[in-house]
């Protein structure tokens, strides 16, 4: 008797520790679902979390618990949950879809992401958010026509949708249909009321391929009332202003560009940018700290590079010149400008066999480079090689058809040629275009017209 009694005293603590267990961890998907709606999001995942452990095959509670991962932007484990709700057979739901688009499309699958967008409007043909997304999906791939046929749907369902008029906006932009585009982004601003700074900033670059200042300016500044730190507008407006040859402004603007944080803009673009500009002005000292410090920030910034060496160049630093043009070709072998450099500076070294292949390949890349055809023309006539000497001066002429030196060059070529009538000529051409040679070619000329 003692042993039955026993026995069932240790059945029955097993079955009560059974339910206790049990009773403890269970918990329903109403009450989940409770806290979900009461936007108790945290408590809703752990809810859910409970529930699922015992309703391990509720596909909807994985895509509810989803909803509350994505609710708390924690967007990978919302992704899991939605696609093994997906996979266990939940299917019917166009917001998880949606969602799983964004954020697959955030994580740069656009394949994928484009797919769920498409489920999401065949469920619900009026999902005008969904065919935003499909549009923008197509506009990033470049694929304009799919891109619209998105957006005019999503703009049948509400033609007063302020985004979709600016997506369509961005497909004329790009299209180079300036003046469609302003249309569309100027219909965005009218029907948005949040005052959004980006369809003013693309508005105002809309004008400016325009070539509209007035426009260009007004709206850019609208965009900097909205938000007085965004960087792109002040580059815009810089843009604007070293195009009408306002400097001092334009150097203004890109100061502030420099100056204000997260704008997306390089800060070494900037820095070489300012530069260029403050060279506009002759102002070298400044220009030459901007690309020193362009430099620092981007060992590879070859714009800069090429930028202080030339102003190295014209400061008699023709070595530290030198070392510039040659960092640039190491990084970008296509840079022509650097080449004529570096072949001008072997030219004076009196290296005309590395001059030649250099000014060669400026001319490779820029066959309008008067400087370079000039000193090209200079290696040969260096070489007592009048003829292919003659053949760059005449090239660089047909470019640049007042250039002093060239005629004053040209002219030494005919004169040894015996051409002496084409020798006085271009001896002529080149005292007048630049009178301080003409003590020095007035001799040459007057022998000339003698022969």
């Amino acid at each position: 008797m003692r042993i039955k009694l026993l026995l069932s005293a240790i059945i029955f603590l097993f079955v009560s520790n059974l339910s206790y267990s049990y009773d403890s961890t269970r918990v329903s998907f109403s009450e989940a679902m409770d806290a979900l709606d009461a936007e108790e999001y945290e408590k809703a995942v752990e809810l859910f979390t409970s529930y699922i452990r015992i309703a391990t095959g509720h596909d909807e509670g994985y895509y509810q618990r989803g909803n509350a991962y994505y609710e708390l932007k924690q967007y990978d484990k919302a992704l899991t949950d939605y696609s093994t709700a997906y996979n266990m057979g939940y299917q019917k739901n166009e917001v998880m879809f949606f969602r799983m688009g964004t954020i697959l499309k955030e994580n740069k699958n656009y394949l994928t992401a484009l797919d769920y967008f498409n489920k999401a409007v065949s469920i619900d043909k009026k999902y005008i958010e969904a065919y935003l997304e499909l549009g923008n999906l197509y506009l990033l791939n470049e694929d304009y026509k799919n891109a619209k046929e998105n957006y005019e749907k999503a703009l049948t369902i509400d033609p007063n949708y302020p985004e979709v008029n600016f997506a369509l906006g961005e497909i004329e932009m790009r299209s180079g249909n300036y003046g469609d585009a302003a249309v569309f982004y100027e219909k965005a601003i009218k029907l948005d009321t949040t005052s959004n700074l980006k369809y003013y900033y693309q508005l105002g670059m809309a004008y400016n391929s325009l070539k509209d200042s007035v426009n260009t300016i007004k709206n850019l500044n609208k965009a900097l009332q909205i938000n007085p730190g965004y960087g792109l507008a002040n580059y815009g407006l810089a843009m604007v202003y070293n195009e009408n040859g306002n400097y001092t402004k334009a150097i203004e603007q890109l100061t502030k560009a420099i100056d204000s944080k997260g704008s997306g803009l390089m800060p070494n673009l900037l820095y070489t940018e300012r530069g260029i500009t403050y060279l506009k002005l002759n102002d070298v000292d400044n220009a030459y700290k901007d690309f020193d410090f362009a430099i620092k920030i981007n060992p590879n910034d070859t714009d800069s590079y090429l930028e202080r060496g030339k102003i190295l160049y014209h400061m008699g630093k023709d070595s530290l010149a030198f070392s510039d043009f040659a960092k640039v070709i190491s990084i970008d072998e296509q840079k022509g400008e650097a080449y004529a450099y570096r072949g001008i500076i072997y030219m004076q070294r009196q290296q005309p066999e590395f001059a030649e292949p250099d000014l060669k390949k400026a001319i490779l890349f820029n066959p309008e480079d008067t400087v370079a055809l000039f000193n090209l023309g200079n290696v040969y006539y260096s070489m007592d090689d009048f003829q292919n000497a003659l053949n760059y001066y005449i090239k660089a002429l047909k470019v640049n058809p007042k250039y002093s030196e060239v005629f004053e060059n040209r002219g030494i070529c005919y004169y040894n040629l015996g051409f002496y009538k084409l020798a006085a000529a271009d001896f002529e051409a080149a005292m007048r275009y630049n009178p301080k040679l003409t003590e020095k070619l007035q001799p040459l000329y007057q022998d000339a017209k003698l022969r």
